[in-house]
């Protein structure tokens, strides 16, 4: 069944604007938006029976967003759970903050009037990290604060507070944070038999040497089952590169290296798409983005008589662009001493497609309308047999991402995300006659996931799995 939830999403988005700066600050960012909510829900939830409800817990709530996002993806994949969850009790949150609980019961209510349901949220107060509960619930779902506690921040948490947590958590003795308690707090709640956590984490605790301690204590609990980078500024209010980590019950490698999803390790991404494909042609993409160079007055914010809009990284999104909110000015005629590097304006009206050169994976959108843009991102000038949708939907998939991880760990652990155009002219990209059937379902799924700038987890999912089907041929 569709139901338009808009009233509960309005309310909760017009309740976080409202969050006071104090305590917003104690959640180490912002709350989590609805696409990035839905999609947690969808990857974390899909995968239990449809006649077998599985009972759902948020530790840290907050204003209910990952809540309500599972009660909207239910509407639509799962509807039979959907009076289980709001009516008896199988859809819980824990908050320590009473306004903030408060806020969730408004949001989760409103959705019950949207459905014409009067519901009953099993909402807690209380403080997650001294529950003593064990293997209560089938999934989690959460977004915890993201808040390191080294250095000068040591100090955000009571002496007392802070011995507590170490005593408690095995996680807390590597580098101390709040989102490595609430993810080893989440695998000793969820059930061993077939439990699954999806959470919301910075990207870097999948391989960071700081984060080993953290991986150690997890592998007596759970085991990755995937790592969906998701890109800096998928979490408003966070700096970092988020991920979205699924995690299911069951021991995992305890020596602490870095971890890779089990889809990694069983398709051997890398070593079955390098054999079945070859790289689009050299000619395919170029470095030809704005650099200023010591000419930084080149660039300005206002628009002014003879300036041009130019595009940066954070006008690009997965299979959306932004208008540009920046302006190149013309070259001054005599700038002795002086140097930039701007390519002919023919050169951007070529590029079919710009990607991000600062992310973890491959982020893509259509240059359209064409516009000068700075050097951090990357041109694809397209490929002879191939339609741009095809390519777009490719570079965007989840596979791709994969592959591009594989096939550059140490490379991308070195340079901290910096994508080369290097990189790029050596990832193999299936044919069409290779792809088969599934060329045209990608061209189809891309062109969908334009009109909502990537922001359906259904359309999503269902992409990754004709990219794995276009390279693998099943």
């Amino acid at each position: 069944m569709k139901v338009d939830f808009s009233a509960a999403w309005k309310e909760h988005d017009r309740m976080a604007k409202a969050v006071p700066r104090a305590l917003r600050e104690t959640l180490g960012g912002d709350f989590t938006p609805r696409a990035l909510a839905l999609r947690v829900a969808h990857e974390t939830l899909s995968k239990f029976p449809r006649n077998d409800v599985p009972t759902v817990l948020d530790p840290c709530c907050g204003l209910g967003s990952l809540l309500l996002a599972a009660v909207e993806w239910a509407c639509v994949s799962r509807p039979q759970w959907v009076q289980a969850w709001l009516q008896g009790g199988k859809l819980q949150g824990w908050e320590i903050s009473r306004e903030l609980s408060d806020g969730t019961r408004r949001v989760l209510t409103i959705a019950g009037q949207c459905l014409k349901l009067a519901v009953r949220p099993k909402l807690v107060i209380r403080d997650a990290l001294e529950a003593d509960d064990r293997e209560i619930v089938d999934a989690i779902i959460a977004c915890p604060p993201w808040k390191d506690l080294t250095g000068a921040a040591a100090a955000d948490l009571p002496p007392a507070k802070r011995a507590a947590i170490a005593r408690r958590f095995g996680s807390f003795t590597g580098t101390p944070a709040l989102h490595t308690v609430f993810t080893e707090l989440a695998g000793r709640l969820v059930r061993r038999s077939g439990g699954r956590i999806g959470i919301l984490l910075p990207l870097r605790v999948a391989d960071s040497p700081d984060y080993a301690a953290f991986r150690r204590a997890m592998a007596q609990l759970v085991s990755p089952e995937q790592i969906l980078p998701q890109g800096q500024g998928a979490l408003p209010g966070v700096k970092d590169d988020a991920g979205v980590f699924v995690l299911t019950a069951g021991k995992g490698d305890v020596s602490g290296e870095p971890w890779e999803s089990r889809a990694d390790e069983r398709e051997q991404v890398y070593q079955t798409s390098i054999l079945r494909h070859i790289p689009l042609p050299p000619t395919a993409f170029g470095d030809v983005g704005v650099n200023p160079g010591n000419m930084s007055q080149l660039i300005t914010d206002k628009p002014e008589k003879g300036a041009q809009p130019i595009r940066d990284a954070n006008d690009v999104i997965p299979f959306a662009m932004r208008k540009p909110q920046k302006y190149l000015r013309p070259t001054p005629a005599s700038h002795s001493g002086r140097y930039a590097r701007i390519a002919p304006t023919a050169t951007f009206k070529q590029a079919k497609i710009v990607i991000k050169r600062d992310a973890q994976r491959p982020i893509a959108a259509k240059h359209n309308p064409p516009a000068f843009f700075r050097e951090d991102l990357l041109a694809c000038f397209g490929a002879p047999d191939h339609d741009d949708d095809f390519l777009l939907g490719v570079f965007n998939s989840e596979y791709f991402g994969r592959l591009y991880r594989d096939s550059f760990k140490d490379h991308r652990l070195r340079t901290e995300g910096r994508i080369t155009v290097e990189q790029l002219r050596v990832l193999p990209v299936p044919s069409r006659r290779a792809a088969g059937a599934a060329y045209q379902q990608i061209i189809e799924l891309s062109r969908e996931l334009q009109k909502c700038a990537g922001k359906n987890p259904k359309l999503l999912a269902s992409l990754d799995t004709a990219v794995r089907k276009a390279y693998t041929g099943k």
